[in-house]
């Protein structure tokens, strides 16, 4: 999805593209390049390039200063499109970043459990928790934080079975820094309601199962840092001033969940959730293709989708004449 949109919008405002695949799995982007080139594409319109992780950089730095290329658009890691944004503004040129989160949900006293439960196993452990809308928080009223935290492991369970409760990462760097986040907050206090810490109990050195964190606290590094992993920590709180407080206290701001049966309960957290994004009564990864779609803060810039992303792809140019 994430490569598709890169290329669609683009094409069909009359542009054509230069399309880096990841140095990690090349393989995706080259084949959904193939598609269009398979369909009829003509020659040029559609540049497929990859390279190892060595080079990647010298290659980026020659895309983005090559005079031909107007605008960049980047999904990845904040750390890595602040270096985009940073060669984009010595060239003058624009960009559009969809960049890392730490996506909050916050299920009110007043929720639909079950619904809650499982939206956000879903939100935090498809395709193992390797999602920049991934939920990474949830933030549970107090009134229901009991019934809650077994609803969600029940629906964790349900979803991975032990016969294939390991997910598959894409590297051994990511199961590490999951584990460290783990390590860190179980150190400093917290509870590890589901996974373990012993590297010797998982299938492989790239696999990791879900792990659901209890008390997590500001001072630990899994409480600001993006996991990328499949991790989601559980903090209760009281009020809806908590609840906000805690859901903005981060860089990030890319999307975010509510679950409350009352509208208004959610559109006054939807409003003052600090993100591109709030879905109420629904997980944290959502991008439809018609709504537009990007973050705030360190999440990046820009929008894609829809008629707004569409127009990322345009010059507006004024023309006027005298009669």
């Amino acid at each position: 999805m994430l490569g598709t949109r890169a290329i669609v919008s683009p094409l069909a405002t009359g542009n054509t593209v230069v399309f880096k695949g990841s140095e990690l799995s090349p393989r995706v982007m080259k084949a959904l390049a193939s598609v269009f080139h398979e369909a009829g594409l003509p020659d040029g319109v559609l540049n497929f390039i990859t390279t190892n992780s060595s080079n990647a950089a010298a290659v980026t730095n020659a895309i983005i200063s090559h005079p031909r290329v107007k605008k960049i658009n980047f999904t990845g890691s904040t750390n890595v499109g602040r270096i985009i944004a940073k060669l984009a503004a010595e060239y003058l040129k624009p960009a559009v970043l969809e960049l890392g989160g730490k996506a909050p949900a916050i299920v009110w006293k007043d929720a639909d459990l079950d619904l809650a439960a499982g939206e956000c196993a879903k939100g935090a452990f498809f395709f193992s928790g390797q999602i920049c809308m991934s939920t990474e928080r949830i933030l549970i009223h107090k009134d229901v934080s009991s019934q809650f935290r077994q609803k969600l492991l029940a629906s964790i369970d349900a979803m991975f079975p032990s016969e294939r409760g390991e997910l598959v990462l894409i590297n051994e760097q990511a199961v590490a820094k999951s584990k460290h986040l783990l390590q860190d907050a179980v150190g400093k206090g917290a509870v590890l309601l589901r996974g373990t810490l012993d590297n010797n109990k998982e299938a492989s050195s790239t696999r990791l199962r879900p792990s659901v964190v209890d008390h997590v606290k500001p001072d630990m590094d899994i409480y600001k840092i993006e996991s990328f992993g499949p991790l989601v920590s559980l903090i209760d709180v009281n009020t809806e001033e908590e609840a906000l407080r805690i859901a903005n206290d981060t860089e990030y701001g890319l999307t975010s969940a509510i679950f409350t049966e009352d509208l208004r309960t959610g559109f006054r957290f939807a409003n003052g959730i600090e993100s591109g994004a709030s879905h109420i009564n629904h997980m944290t990864i959502h991008d439809d293709s018609v709504l537009p779609h990007g973050g705030v803060k360190s999440s990046g810039y820009g929008r894609f989708n829809g008629t707004v992303g569409l127009e990322e792809w345009l010059w507006t140019k004024s023309i006027t004449w005298k009669n």
